[in-house]
């Protein structure tokens, strides 16, 4: 049984789930340090309170329709996006009216923000696919973009297929502000720049920019130093705010 599943078979409320994990800290010290560092680093790039983020990690971890409904799907999906939690609590603790994927595949980072969005009771998530195009990330026979994203969901939700070179700047032109962005598409060296000089204009000041595998290439770092931006990173995962007095 998995750590997840234990997690959720226990609690009844949120005071159960946070004395599983004090449990969990004192059988495996090591474990639990590593995790208070790595959370806390999110929390640090993103200027969150670390409690708070936290607090949404147990709160998802304790969903149980929603990890039933992942426990089914993901026998049959090839690949992993080891950041979804953090995402999910990213979403939670932010609040944003306006999400933008580039990036969506069988849609395990479409759940995980869909699912928040619908936590935070307000919201819209516009995701850009192009199937197929990412090694690693090809779709089961027969599925198509986003097959994971539960129904109860799919309301918050606006999927467009095709390249993102061509949809990008007609969905920002058309959105005019975005709070949260995250690249999760095309990773060479090219296509993250354009997504990143594409979207960066249109994210409110004080928006979150994200990208998945920043450790491929200098993309995030190159883009981050020319717009005198901290090039956040926990692990593979890039996170950096948009200062709050920017206009661009």
């Amino acid at each position: 049984m998995t750590t997840a599943s234990v997690i959720r078979k226990n609690p009844s409320n949120r005071i159960e789930s946070f004395a599983h994990d004090l449990g969990r800290a004192f059988g495996s010290p090591r474990h639990a340090v590593g995790q208070l560092r790595r959370w806390t680093k999110l929390a640090w790039h993103a200027e969150l309170p670390v409690v708070e983020l936290l607090r949404y990690r147990r709160e998802l971890l304790a969903d149980d329709e929603f990890q039933d409904h992942l426990e089914r799907c993901l026998p049959d999906v090839p690949y992993i996006f080891p950041e979804a939690v953090e995402l999910y609590a990213l979403i939670r603790a932010l609040k944003p009216a306006v999400v933008v994927e580039t990036g969506v595949a069988s849609g395990r980072s479409s759940a995980h923000i869909l699912r928040a969005l619908d936590r935070n009771g307000s919201g819209a998530l516009h995701s850009i696919d192009l199937p197929n195009v990412q090694e690693g990330s090809v779709l089961p026979i027969g599925r198509s973009s986003g097959w994971i994203v539960p129904d109860s969901l799919r309301n918050r939700w606006k999927l467009q297929l095709g390249d993102s070179r061509e949809l990008l700047p007609l969905l920002l032109n058309s959105l005019g502000r975005v709070d949260v962005f995250l690249h999760d598409s095309d990773h060479s060296y090219e296509a993250m720049l354009f997504e990143f000089e594409q979207a960066y204009p249109s994210l409110a000041p004080g928006g979150l920019l994200l990208s998945d595998d920043t450790h491929l290439h200098a993309a995030w770092d190159d883009f981050c130093k020319k717009h005198h931006i901290r090039p956040g990173r926990v692990g593979h995962l890039g996170l950096s705010r948009k200062p709050r007095e920017a206009t661009a």
